[in-house]
């Protein structure tokens, strides 16, 4: 028990550690991030579980990328460092309070008890974790080494950590489980379903705004697909879409379990509002997930409530009916209005359509690019082990022939430290490698307060070895979309190692700040339209007409805090839109068997009998089901947020319906 106390107390202080440098190094505000962090560390100390409610509640808004410029850290993981710090110490101080309680003999005896009716979970979370520390460090080895930097990108080592982290994150919520388990399955799974009932809910109003703000609500025929605040779409991929899958079935849950008006009200809004959102991304994807997924969450509740009440639910749902004739009213309503919903969608010529005319197109893409990933598996050695965590978009842009698989751009960071002068640091921006149809495709943005009444003028030093054309432009834009913009044409000159300095005045329609009710964000973006080429930058001024800077950073003497690198259109080199190749080609042979075993295993336990009598079994089994569906055509794991997710709910799953029945006193 002694040891016990030391491993949590460890993982305390470690976890306080790690979240104390990230809160203290945050690029923007490292005093509202360390007062976060602290009080996380308490409310998980004071209060045991609630981050069960809080994770999944939080995960799909914690991010604030595009303001910090941080791609391989962000603010969701100072939460679960909080969660950590907090929970180890609280269950270090209680198992310390055990021990000065009861006889040694005692604990070790339920210790071997819970041994050997664990071995078989131990060994496969055991594989797990081995693989993926292997895979963390061969990412780092085809990288070239590791090298810290607090501003990396998808093609340094430090990517490797960020596809490893969601895995360490959610290895290190098991103990966690455990406890929560033995202190009340019920009270931890209501948290779970309510959290996820919560991130849901602020996806879908942030799905709301985006489209109130940009092309309409009810405008579904322009070309504007949903992001939400999944700023890890910034290169394309399927954030949004996994997360949806695995969301939707809690919707279901919601209904369910509502008692009383109000409640059932706000989940139906939430049915309507979330069937919005997953409209509204006009993904094939998402639709097949969704559907699939909620279909397999009805039928396994229905075979539920014939195990666990014998055949007298009929009775008792035809009893309810008789008491509660408005509310099947209000069922049926709420139905219709979906079914609504779906065929405005899909009405002829809006993007729903135009999306399932190009399905054969699109697939026979997707089956080159499915088989110039697997070809990078040219080693035995990769083959067994994978190329390395977060090690596939470096290499496809690097071995796929060039007109298949090359950036649109890149970024990097740089110092000029000539002589005795004084440090200097500044950009270089890279356009595609070859391809003159990329131009313009990637731009390193920042964000910009906008109003139509003002005028705006850019400033910038820049340099280039052989001369390039570059476009800045200040748009209407959430994410990946422009409305309306603003824009200026620059010629930098073939002046090897000369700084030239550039004014303009920005040209094009007004800008709006949108309705109060759903704001339009404004994005300052800035391109190399060359194939080939590359310009330095520095000084970068954008200037209203009063005379006010509205850029921070702009000499870049912090980095690349406050700039976020974001693609459009083409997103092919990043992602390999599928979850099962994605494991295969990053993990090897070894990490998909691992893989493809845990999730099995997780799906059998909850399709068991004694599994399905379990409350919240019908959703977890059919949120599960819903990532794999949408794995067909997407990636997950490349997403920490998302990959987390997955995780937890396959850990928790595992929890949930461990025979295990000990009391929270026996053994912490």
């Amino acid at each position: 028990m002694y040891r016990k106390v030391a491993l949590w107390a460890s993982l305390a202080l470690l976890s306080f550690a790690a979240g104390l440098t990230l809160a203290w190094h945050h690029p923007i505000w490292p005093v509202a991030a360390l007062g976060f962090f602290y009080l996380v560390c308490i409310a998980n100390a004071w209060w045991p579980g609630i981050w069960l409610l809080a994770v999944p509640a939080a995960l799909p808004w914690l991010n604030f990328s595009p303001w910090t410029g941080w791609l391989i850290f962000d603010e969701f993981d100072l939460l679960l460092l909080g969660v950590f710090a907090g929970a180890y110490c609280g269950l270090a101080w209680s198992a310390y309070n055990a021990v000065a309680t009861r006889s040694i003999a005692i604990g070790k005896v339920k210790q071997h008890q819970a041994r050997q009716s664990d071995i078989a979970f131990v060994i496969l979370i055991t594989a797990v974790a081995v693989l993926g520390v292997v895979g963390l460090v061969r990412g780092f080895r085809d990288a070239d080494g590791f090298t810290f930097g607090w501003f990396q990108g998808y093609t340094d080592p430090l990517n490797s950590l960020r596809v490893f982290k969601s895995l360490l994150f959610g290895l290190l919520t098991l103990p966690l489980l455990r406890v929560e388990m033995r202190v009340s399955r019920t009270r931890a799974s209501n948290r779970l379903a309510l959290g996820m009932v919560l991130g849901l809910a602020s996806v879908s109003l942030a799905a709301l705004w985006e489209r109130a703000a940009y092309p309409g609500i009810f405008d579904f025929s322009t070309v504007y697909r949903i992001t939400a605040l999944f700023w890890e779409m910034h290169v394309g991929g399927g954030a949004i879409d996994a997360y949806l899958a695995m969301a939707m079935p809690f919707v279901l849950w919601a209904l369910a379990t509502a008692r009383g008006p109000l409640r059932w009200g706000l989940s139906a809004a939430l049915a309507l509002f979330s069937v919005y959102a997953c409209l509204t991304t006009f993904s094939r994807g998402v639709y097949l997930a969704v559907a699939l997924s909620l279909i397999l969450a009805v039928l396994l509740w229905r075979m539920q409530t014939q195990i666990t009440d014998d055949g007298a639910w009929l009775t008792a749902t035809q009893a309810g009916a008789r008491k509660s004739r408005r509310r099947a009213g209000a069922t049926w309503l709420l139905g219709l209005v979906v079914v609504i919903l779906i065929g405005a969608v899909f009405t002829e010529g809006t993007l729903g359509m135009g999306r399932f005319s190009k399905s054969e197109k699109d697939f026979n893409g997707r089956m080159a690019r499915w088989q110039e990933g697997v070809n990078l598996l040219d080693s035995s050695s990769r083959w067994l082990f994978g190329l390395g965590l977060g090690r596939l978009p470096a290499n496809y842009a690097q071995r796929i022939p060039k007109q298949a698989g090359e950036f649109s751009g890149r970024v990097q960071m740089h110092e000029d430290v000539p002589g005795t002068a004084s440090r200097r640091q500044y950009v270089t921006l890279f356009g595609p490698a070859t391809r003159p149809n990329l131009q313009g495709l990637f731009a390193l943005t920042q964000r910009v307060d906008i109003d139509a009444s003002r005028g705006y003028r850019i400033g910038l030093d820049i340099r280039s070895p052989i001369g390039a054309r570059v476009v800045v432009q200040l748009c209407e834009r959430h994410l990946l979309y422009d409305w309306d913009c603003q824009d200026a044409y620059v010629q930098a000159g073939a002046l090897p190692g000369q700084w030239q300095h550039w004014v303009a005045q920005l040209s094009g329609a007004p800008l709006s700040s949108g309705r109060w009710y759903a704001p339009r964000l404004g994005m300052l973006a800035i391109s190399v339209l060359d194939s080939g080429r590359s310009v330095d930058f520095n000084n970068v001024s954008l200037t209203a007409d009063d005379g006010r800077e509205l850029l921070t950073n702009g000499d870049f003497s912090s980095s690349l805090a406050h700039w976020f690198p974001a693609a459009q259109y083409y997103f092919l080199p990043w992602h390999i839109d599928n979850l099962y190749l994605e494991v295969l080609i990053e993990r090897g042979v070894t990490g998909a068997l691992v893989f493809a075993v845990l999730i099995l295993w997780t799906l059998m336990r909850l399709l068991s009998t004694s599994g399905r009598a379990l409350s919240l079994s019908p959703y977890l089994a059919a949120s599960l089901g819903g990532a794999l569906s949408v794995g067909t055509v997407s990636s997950v794991m490349d997403v920490p947020r998302v990959a987390f997710l997955l995780l937890l709910l396959v850990f928790f799953a595992l929890q949930l319906t461990s025979q295990e029945k000990r009391p929270a006193s026996t053994d912490l």
